[in-house]
């Protein structure tokens, strides 16, 4: 449609994006009639669903964001006034292994559930923000240890009772090493089984995210040091988790600044290349600053051996606490056991 001449010709643009521009005073078109339908007036469909659809480098820079965000609400957890945040970090990390071996000796479903439901509620009093912790946990188990396992609730792979029949085939077969059975099914035996797996892994995981959130970083990593964890891991450990988000904000600052010197979209192809070129330079800048910080770590007068300002001290909490999780892992062993008699 034709303009203004002052405006100058609009080639291409639809009516709407013409009538707002006549509303703000850029051209003297026509406006947009007050009688269209309500989803009209808010703008074209085709400009907002081109302008809507993010790139790499939005999608990269909010990504970013987001475990930034995460490490700094977990970090707010830890300092938090709960129950586990106040129990000496020793106690907590032998007892949550005590835990995770027996939540790997537990076989009946609905011991595991009830296992689970226990570590929620640990969770709750620890002041952890549940919505949170259980998006850590069973957004991520069930995907992976459900791939994992998939397989074996097939009777192709653990023969046993059917419980759902995919197909019938009237006859066995070979495919390769394998021998076809007649019917392809589902079987008892193999969905309770993955059943078990993925809920005895959630458990596991649980106790573990638990145990991060409750304990601060260096503490945790000097109670390693004291459990007789080597210590080159350790080492490892700290640097990695202390540059990490060094590294992180390093990268969100040059895609910020490559996106704010960016008009209109770019290709896919241009945006490949600018990531590839950002994570090269994101090498060369992680190793001039490894050099300059072990440099700078020896110049201070490290010798291989971090130390954590952190002093622990048993209290009659701690003892009781461990003495109840004791307690706990033997009455959910006990109740295993009778489920699966």
């Amino acid at each position: 449609m034709a303009v203004d001449p002052v405006a100058g010709q609009v080639s291409g643009a639809c009516r709407h994006a013409a009538g707002r521009l006549s509303t703000a005073g850029r051209t003297t078109g026509p406006a947009v009639d007050s009688r269209e339908p309500a989803g009209e007036a808010g703008g074209c469909n085709c400009l907002r669903g081109k302008l809507s659809r993010a790139g790499f480098v939005e999608k990269t820079i909010d990504e970013m964001a987001r475990v930034m965000r995460e490490e700094f609400f977990a970090g707010q957890i830890a300092a938090r006034p709960g129950l586990l945040q106040g129990i000496d970090p020793r106690v907590k990390v032998l007892t949550t292994l005590f835990l995770i071996i027996v939540a790997g000796l537990m076989h009946h479903p609905a011991a595991l559930i009830v296992f689970n439901l226990w570590i929620i509620w640990l969770a709750l009093v620890s002041r952890v923000p549940l919505r949170s912790f259980l998006k850590r946990v069973w957004l991520v188990v069930p995907l992976f240890t459900g791939i994992i396992v998939l397989p074996s609730i097939f009777n192709l792979v653990r023969p046993g009772d059917p419980l759902l029949t995919l197909f019938h085939f009237g006859r066995q077969f070979h495919l390769g090493p394998w021998v076809m059975p007649e019917t392809f099914a589902i079987t008892r035996q193999g969905a309770l089984g993955a059943l078990v797996l993925v809920i005895r892994v959630g458990a596991s995981v649980s106790l573990a995210v638990l145990l991060t959130l409750t304990t601060r970083w260096p503490v945790l990593l000097k109670t390693l040091n004291i459990i007789f964890v080597p210590q080159i891991f350790i080492t490892v450990l700290e640097m990695t988790y202390r540059y990490i988000y060094l590294f992180l904000q390093t990268a969100s600052d040059m895609f910020v600044a490559r996106k704010s010197r960016t008009v209109g979209r770019t290709s896919s192809k241009e945006q490949r290349r600018f990531v590839s070129g950002a994570m090269g330079a994101l090498w060369n800048k992680a190793y001039a600053v490894s050099e300059e910080v072990h440099a700078a770590m020896v110049s201070r007068g490290y010798t291989g051996r971090p130390r954590a300002l952190a002093v622990f001290q048993m209290r009659m909490l701690d003892w009781l606490w461990a003495g109840f999780m004791i307690a706990a892992g033997v009455f959910f062993l006990g109740g295993d056991r009778i489920l699966g008699w």
